[in-house]
């Protein structure tokens, strides 16, 4: 049986190098700017070792639903933190928006962001 491992997440933007600041300014890493297969602007960058990539769409785009846990695709992506607190403190003085403040589940904390285009970002620590 061939071994699965998780390569990257692909994410569409109206704005993908906006979109990708905002990665960059939220978690403090570096994205690369490149060219999407139909030359509109895309963004690279590694999240924990997880390749990131954000494009550019274009065009008529399918409106998401009101609540994006009755919608298709991407629901979230997690990030693991080492100290929730800390984080909360540090991305709340960037002026990111929490949809979930910190709370206990299972034996960890979890807590919810959202980032450019209503993408959903959990945060995690155990």
């Amino acid at each position: 049986m061939p071994t699965y491992s998780m390569q990257h997440i692909h994410l569409f933007s109206k704005d993908a190098i906006a979109a990708g600041k905002f990665y960059a300014n939220a978690f403090g890493i570096e994205t690369r700017e490149a060219k999407t297969w139909q030359g509109l602007p895309r963004c690279d960058m590694k999240l924990g070792g997880l390749t990131v990539l954000i494009s550019t769409v274009k065009g008529d785009l399918q409106e998401t639903a009101s609540d994006r846990n009755a919608q298709l695709g991407i629901n979230h992506f997690g990030v693991r933190v080492d100290d929730m607190d800390q984080a909360y403190t540090d991305l709340t003085a960037k002026g990111v928006e929490f949809t979930s403040k910190p709370h206990a589940y299972r034996g960890s904390k979890v807590a919810f962001i959202e980032g450019p285009d209503r993408v959903s970002i959990e945060l995690v620590e155990y």
